[in-house]
Formats: structure tokens, C-alpha cells, sequence
């Protein structure tokens, strides 16, 4: 087959033309690598792991012909942010103060996991310094420029930029990324993908660098929900992923009207409510209210700061007080010294209340889930962004608001393409539920899915 035919295809797609006979892990491995050796835009990946992964396309190709595999997704390739340790390998975090630090010396428990059930690793992939931004820039490495830009080259979002626009731009079916205030669901948004924002601890965070320990999240970026699915599964060790049926008719949704549609652009506006309006047509019961859990959060951020600034600055204490920093992203610098007036009883604070609104929200919900738009505006242009540090720092705060939320409640979430604005730009919506509740909202998004791809159709 000619490998025109594997543009396009979701991972799920792609494996069932592997189990069909329709391609090989080579042909898969090399249709990705070649991708990406060509692609215009050389800083989507940091790391490409050309030679890891025809190795592993190969092994792949062994097993399958002896009917010895490890996994429905056996020979599926994938692209790792650049935040997970891969067997040697550096892990930069996107920042050239760890250019050349020693190579990992294993993969990151999630990495090994869907190694050992037969996915091919590609590479790693460009993000934000330190994942700490949710527009995706990057001075050291470069910025991936969103595939979905019109005339003006835009922002993919962040901090997962490269692993979004991986995807997006078909160098991977899927990558891998990871979100403390917005940083898988943004640039899904941004770039019209599927995005899974997990429960904090539903993967093992072993080898994977940290920005904040509390609020980090990991999480896939895929062309469709099914592939969130599996690589959820897989992410666990699971060489299946079960599947459950959602009645449309029996699904209850709130939608928050605090914060979440403040300053919001009229072009999100209408293709949310144009979504909404198709879930009532399907049946799905869909209400609107104040959800004052919402305005607790910012206000606490506005009392005593926010835990993600706290923990970052505190991991990197040594770096910020050394001659190094000089080298950093002065915009990540800048942020992270924003805690120099950070008591121990404002991060106490914080954390206390966070537990008690993690167990008001599952009390207020019950079994309805939350859904909004993911970010209150589509991608920027970057070259703004770039010459004004101001501008930059109110989009980065608009662009986060409405994700950050959920991490602070330790809420699994799933953005889903449902339309673009008057330039052609996505535009996404995100549905949440409690901490915890992560397959029931896989399987919620699942369900709406083809109502948001009617929507985004229009």
C-alpha cells in the first residue's frame, strides 16, 4: 500500500490495518520518521528516536508473524513530551540548562509500559520550558507553529505544544503529554484534537520531570476519543481498554456560568452554544447555573498565589539562584520568582482547601459531569506573543483560566473538537467530572463525540 493511505488515520484506524495486513510496523515507523525528517517545522521534536524505533517497528513485525502480540496497538509509533525519561536519552524539559545533562538510563514507568505492549517509540517532543506556560513558546528549541494557522502563523498552545502539533500535523498518530493547569487540553484545543487530562494519580509519574507534584497530570493527545481509550489503558499496563456504553438520554450535563465565559471571544461563544443545542437535540439532559466552587478557586489564587508557582520555584530553588538562570526562558524565570513572597501558610491554606472543594464538587455534581469551553479564545499569533512579555503574560492567563480550574479540583477532563471561529481556528469544549472519575468521563466523551463532530462539520 502506498503510505498516502496512512495520512489521516487515527492510531486506532491504524491498527486494524496492521491486524488486516494492510501495512507493517516498518512501513508505519518509517512513514512517522520520514514525516518528520521533512516536516518544514524542525523544532516539533527535541529527540528523534530513529534508530530506537525501527528497531522496535521490527521486533514488532517479528511478533506478529509468529502471532505473539503484546497488544491490540503492538507496532502502533508514538511521540513522548519531552518530559519523559527514554532510555538513553536526555531530557531537556525544553530548556538548554539540561541540554547535555546524562542521558536516562531507563524509561519512565509509562514509557516502559507501552513499550513492553509493543508501541514504537518515535521521539520526544518540543514544549515550554519546564511545561510552564499554556501557550507553548519556546526561545531554546524553537516554537512548533500550530498546523491549523491561517495566514498568521499562531500558537499551538502549551505546555504539551510539541506533542499537539505532532499529531496535528500527522508526525505521530499520537503523543503523550502532560497538564498542571491546561497544558494537554490547550493545545488540543488550539489544534483541533481530542485531549485527556487524567485524575493526578492515575498514571505513575516516575521519570517524568515535575513542574508542580500536586497538580501534574499526564495524558494523551489523539485524533478521536477511541485512541484516548486505548492509551489510557495501555498507559496503566493494560493491553485492553474496556468499553462502556453511555446512554445519551441519561446523561445530565451542567454548564458553569461562573468565570468560565467571562471576556470570552463571540466566535467560541457561538460554536459552544451551537454544540449545546445538538446535545439537547440528542436527548442529553443540559442545564446552566452559577457554580460558585469556581469563584472559591480565584479567589484563593488572588489571597495567597497558586500551589504550581510555589512547587516550581521550590524544585527549582538551586537553578533560580544560580548563574544558570540567565539562561533560562526569562518568562518562565519571571513566573517562577513570583514566589518569593510565598509562605508556608499560604500553600497550607491552599492544599486544605483544595481538599474540601474536591469533595464539594463531587457533592454538587453527583452524577452530572461539567462541561464549557476549554480555553475562552482560539490560538494566537505568535509573533505578538514573542515581542511583547505584557501580552504575553494576560494571554497566558486567559488561555489557562478555564483548565487550571480543573486541576486544582483534580478533575479528569477531555477537550473535543466542536468547530472553528470566522478564521478557521478550533475551537474546543471540555468536559469534566470528579477526581477520580476518569473512566466514566473517557466514556462520556466517547458518547458525545459524534454529536461534537456534527457540530464541528457545520
Amino acid at each position: 500500500m502506498t503510505t498516502d493511505r496512512l495520512t489521516g488515520q487515527s492510531a486506532t484506524q491504524l491498527a486494524d490495518m496492521l491486524q488486516a495486513g494492510e501495512t507493517t510496523a516498518v512501513a508505519l515507523a518509517t512513514h512517522y520518521l520520514d514525516k518528520i525528517q521533512q516536516h518544514w517545522d524542525q523544532s516539533v521534536f527535541i529527540t528523534v528516536t530513529r534508530d530506537r524505533a525501527l528497531a522496535d517497528a521490527q521486533a514488532s513485525d517479528a511478533r506478529r508473524s509468529k502471532g505473539n502480540l503484546l497488544s491490540p496497538w503492538d507496532g502502533i509509533p508514538i511521540a513522548w513530551k519531552d518530559l519523559f525519561d527514554t532510555k538513553g536519552n536526555t531530557t531537556t524539559a525544553g530548556s538548554i540548562v539540561y541540554a547535555k545533562a546524562k542521558p536516562a538510563t531507563r524509561d519512565a514507568t509509562v514509557v516502559a509500559a507501552c513499550r513492553d505492549l509493543g508501541l514504537v517509540c518515535l521521539g520526544k517532543t518540543n514544549l515550554t520550558e519546564f511545561a510552564y506556560s499554556g501557550l507553548g513558546l519556546n526561545p531554546h528549541y524553537g516554537t512548533p507553529v500550530n498546523p491549523c494557522s491561517d495566514a498568521v502563523p499562531r500558537a499551538p498552545g502549551g505546555s504539551s505544544a510539541g506533542s499537539a502539533v505532532a499529531v496535528a500535523a500527522g508526525l505521530a498518530p499520537v503523543a503523550i503529554g502532560t497538564d498542571t493547569a491546561g497544558s494537554v487540553r490547550v493545545p488540543a484545543s488550539f489544534c483541533g484534537l481530542t485531549g485527556f487530562k487524567s485524575s493526578q494519580n492515575r498514571y505513575s509519574k516516575t521519570g517524568v520531570f515535575p513542574l508542580s507534584s500536586s497538580l501534574d497530570s499526564l495524558g494523551p493527545l489523539a485524533l478521536c476519543v477511541d485512541d484516548l481509550i486505548v492509551m489510557d489503558a495501555l498507559m496503566r499496563g493494560r493491553s485492553a481498554a474496556p468499553i462502556v456504553d453511555v446512554d445519551l438520554a441519561g446523561l445530565k450535563i451542567l454548564i458553569p456560568e461562573t468565570i468560565v465565559f467571562d471576556d470570552i471571544d463571540a466566535d467560541v461563544a457561538t460554536c459552544f452554544d451551537e454544540a449545546v443545542n445538538r446535545l439537547r437535540t440528542a436527548g442529553i439532559h443540559v442545564s446552566r447555573a452559577p457554580f460558585p466552587i469556581f469563584q472559591q478557586i480565584m479567589d484563593l489564587f488572588a489571597a495567597h498565589g497558586t500551589p504550581t508557582v510555589a512547587e516550581a520555584a521550590t524544585f527549582h530553588g538551586s537553578l533560580l539562584a544560580s548563574e544558570q538562570a540567565e539562561q533560562m526562558d526569562q518568562r518562565v524565570r519571571t513566573r517562577m520568582m513570583t514566589a518569593s513572597g510565598f509562605s508556608a501558610q499560604d500553600y497550607i491554606t491552599l492544599q486544605w482547601e483544595r481538599e474540601r472543594l474536591q469533595e464539594e464538587v463531587a457533592i454538587a455534581l453527583d452524577d452530572r459531569c461539567l462541561l464549557f469551553p476549554t480555553v475562552a479564545m482560539t490560538a494566537p499569533a505568535l509573533a505578538p506573543l514573542e515581542a511583547d512579555d505584557d501580552l504575553f503574560a494576560t494571554t497566558n492567563l486567559k488561555v489557562l483560566r478555564n483548565t487550571m480550574l480543573g486541576n486544582f479540583l483534580g478533575m479528569p477532563g477531555v477537550s473535543l473538537p466542536i468547530g472553528v471561529d470566522t478564521n478557521g481556528l478550533p475551537i474546543g469544549a471540555l468536559i469534566s467530572a470528579p477526581y477520580g472519575a476518569d473512566d466514566r468521563i473517557l466514556a462520556v466523551a466517547k458518547a458525545i463525540e459524534p454529536v461534537m463532530q456534527i457540530a464541528a462539520k457545520d
